[in-house]
């Protein structure tokens, strides 16, 4: 995630949008439930901040952090005890252990995802959760990188979006909207390139795990922290 310095308030793409006398009706609801589905959309790891939290696993789940976006991480942490990182689960049915007396048998633990809850195939116990949230300012506005790109992109979805329930209640023509959903189409396309092309740090770190001579079977359980080192040969004379 880029440093507090590098993002701004969605408040700067509000002011933008409100210079456009169609838009002027425009509401503050609107404009940061559809820049967090852009967001969403976009899905480039710069956007979104890494947050930690610790829960309590009851009957099988345990309630999401309500700001989650994408889960990084699940850890089962109990006291006394070396924290233990769990794989996702391809069992379909493990979102309905808590409602069963009749459970597979596992060596291995296991987590799953829906809507509410976080799913694990052990009865009780804590867990840690490492994610991806939306960055927040003191009033819980949303905050977005300092990249015109993604102002660009962000600020023309809204707009799209706005003008199709206008063109829908008949207050605008189809060739305004047409105009606004090729802007964002072009403005979507600029972000994604802009984004999701690695730092030099990042394209250094990805030179290092293709090289490697020696395959790394092991790194979920350090949570892939030395996936990107430069890899060290011991060479015996």
């Amino acid at each position: 995630m880029a440093s507090t310095s590098d993002l701004v308030s969605i408040k700067m793409v509000a002011d933008r949008l409100y210079r456009n006398p169609l838009m002027k009706d425009l509401s503050y609801e609107f404009i940061v439930d559809n820049a967090i589905q852009i967001l969403r959309i976009l899905e480039a790891p710069s956007l979104f901040s890494t947050r930690r939290e610790a829960l309590n696993v009851v009957n099988y789940r345990a309630m999401k952090p309500i700001d989650m976006i994408k889960v990084e991480s699940v850890v089962r942490t109990e006291p006394g005890s070396i924290p233990v990182p769990l794989t996702a689960s391809e069992d379909i049915a493990q979102e309905f252990y808590h409602q069963s007396n009749n459970l597979p048998s596992r060596s291995d633990e296991t987590y799953s995802l829906n809507s509410k809850y976080v799913n694990v195939n052990f009865e009780k116990g804590t867990i840690e959760v490492i994610y991806k949230a939306v960055a927040t300012d003191e009033e819980c506005y949303p905050l977005i990188l300092n990249n015109e790109a993604l102002l660009r992109c962000v600020e023309s979805y809204i707009k799209y979006r706005y003008f199709d329930m206008l063109n829908d209640m008949d207050i605008i023509s189809n060739q305004k909207l047409n105009k606004a959903e090729s802007d964002y189409m072009f403005n979507v396309g600029q972000a994604d390139s802009n984004l999701k092309m690695p730092s030099v740090d990042e394209m250094e770190a990805l030179v290092n795990q293709i090289t490697q001579l020696i395959p790394r079977t092991s790194e979920h359980a350090s949570r892939f922290e030395f996936l990107g080192s430069q890899e060290q040969l011991k060479i015996q004379a």
